[in-house]
């Protein structure tokens, strides 16, 4: 469950620490809240250089598996 804190007035929420690891999300994870036309609340990281690096890493570890 996530609960809204007021602090120093803002709002602040925290999120649970299996999804942040997971997503491998750390302090430098800029995100950005969107709202569905129905409501619903969505979650999405920002795309930045961080962001780039782990998309390409990716790719050379899955990218060859070696046959021809």
């Amino acid at each position: 469950m996530v609960k809204v804190v007021v602090f120093k007035e803002q709002y602040r929420i925290t999120l649970p620490k299996d999804l942040v690891k997971a997503k491998g999300w750390d302090s430098t994870t800029e995100l950005r809240f969107l709202e569905a036309p129905d409501g619903t609340i969505i979650l999405r990281e920002m795309e930045s250089e961080r962001t780039e690096n782990k998309k390409a890493n990716k790719k050379q570890k899955g990218g060859s598996n070696g046959k021809q």
